[in-house]
């Protein structure tokens, strides 16, 4: 959630707490905005903490694929590099091939899988030489799995990026029906305790979103939200742009 959003999900949390000190008695149309109002309510948090977690986990891959790259430097490419250098034809024309040199660094993990794959293929006509120079038998093998899993991880990062996105755009429909049960929940409060300068004063203040001096959230709040226009003039001047103007 932007701050914007923290403001407008404080905003429906205070109203709701209003309504259920001050419900609108046998008004089915009340009844119908609260239970959306509720419904928005855990939705958005719900969102909320799928953001939260994607965002976590997208870190943790990224930090895994990180890792694992490192091991694929470090256990498989530079060993193959020195033993190519010092025994793949030398004193020849034939020369180091060009995939068996060291890449330079760093790499991203796309790139990373692309040098792999290469330095595999390279170095299978020369198998018998490395594991003559103290490779595992199996080292191919062995270069072609930790190569695999780095692609594994790239694809759980991929995963976490996608649900945070989709709870991201979770929130802003959510805040989109919150606004519109907000709408209705204003008329029928207004309606229902018409003449009530007190109440209504605090329901009011209740949908009015928060700032504090000095920061940007009114600019940024007027592009979420539609204000009703006020039913008579206000005397006092609003401090903060609101839902859903009140009379």
């Amino acid at each position: 959630m932007n701050q914007v959003h923290k403001k407008l999900m404080d905003t429906l949390v205070r109203v709701r707490s209003f309504t259920d000190a001050n419900p609108v008695q046998g008004s089915p149309s009340f009844a119908s905005a609260r239970a959306m109002l509720d419904d928005v309510v855990q939705r958005l948090r719900d969102h909320a903490q799928a953001q939260v977690t994607g965002q976590e986990l997208r870190r943790a891959e990224v930090q895994r694929q990180k890792d694992q790259s490192s091991v694929l430097i470090d256990h498989h490419i530079r060993p193959i590099v020195a033993i190519a250098r010092s025994q793949i034809a030398p004193q020849s024309d034939v020369g180091l091939p060009a995939a068996l040199r060291m890449p330079r660094l760093p790499l991203s993990p796309t790139r990373m899988l692309a040098v792999c794959d290469g330095m595999v293929e390279a170095a299978r006509p020369f198998e018998a030489v490395f594991v003559a120079n103290g490779l595992a038998a199996d080292f191919l093998a062995r270069f072609t799995a930790a190569r695999d899993t780095l692609e594994r991880v790239m694809g759980g990062k991929a995963t976490q990026v996608s649900t945070h996105m989709a709870a991201s755009a979770g929130v802003k429909a959510e805040i989109v029906r919150g606004r519109r049960a907000l709408e209705r929940l204003d008329a029928e409060v207004r309606g229902a305790f018409r003449g009530n300068v007190g109440l209504l004063r605090a329901w009011r203040g209740a949908k009015r979103l928060h700032y504090k001096p000095g920061t940007s959230g009114p600019r940024a709040a007027a592009s979420e939200v539609t204000p009703v226009a006020p039913a008579t003039p206000v005397a006092a001047p609003v401090a903060a742009p609101v839902l859903a103007e009140a009379a």
